[in-house]
């Protein structure tokens, strides 16, 4: 496999207790279903709401597999970068919060005016805590494969959802979607 080119993590038929073809571990199973959307209709219920009812046909159970072991190694990337992003920003606003109070301390002892001197040491530390929030941020989004973590249905399905390859004429559905459909005919 090239280094430019993704592992699939993600198999949308698949059987229970597979293993992955890439690294050998199991994967999670996720149940779902394909349906081709029919119509859809638009109920106003009153001035600032409305239900839009959608009819779908050729519902097909289908059962789908992730590895996140493969998932969680594929965004490797994302989290180092995440925390390079985060420790160094972190650092970087210490350095400048330490800096202003220096800077700080002299002005006052020369009889100069604090504010100034902390202007500048002040505004970089707000702007690389900013940056460390990002890295913090991209951080926890690269982390959402964990493979140690125990995740609901419902988690697992959002996350195999997420990276299924899109489907032609047919959008997919989660297990609970169609109990309700079937309860309000």
């Amino acid at each position: 496999m090239s280094k430019t080119q993704r592992k699939t993590y993600c198999y949308s038929d698949g059987e229970e207790n597979a293993h992955c073809p890439n690294c050998g571990r199991p994967m999670k199973s996720v149940d779902y279903y394909s349906a081709r959307p029919l119509y859809q209709q638009e109920v106003n219920r009153d001035w600032n709401s409305k239900t839009i009812n959608t009819t779908y046909t050729d519902v097909n159970p289908h059962r789908g597999n992730i590895c996140l072991f493969c998932a969680h190694e594929d965004n490797r990337g994302k989290r180092v970068a995440g925390m390079i992003l985060l420790f160094g920003a972190g650092a970087a606003s210490f350095i400048a919060m330490v800096a202003g109070l220096v800077l700080s301390n002299l002005a006052e002892s020369n009889g100069g005016d604090i504010g100034a001197a902390l202007g500048l040491p002040m505004a970089l530390m707000c702007i690389f805590l900013l940056v460390a929030v990002a890295g913090l941020v991209i951080y926890m989004s690269a982390n959402e494969f964990n493979p140690a973590r125990r995740y609901t249905k419902e988690q697992l399905y959002l996350k195999f959802i997420k990276c299924l390859p899109p489907m032609i004429h047919s959008i997919p559905l989660a297990s609970w979607q169609v109990d309700q459909m079937r309860k309000n005919r």
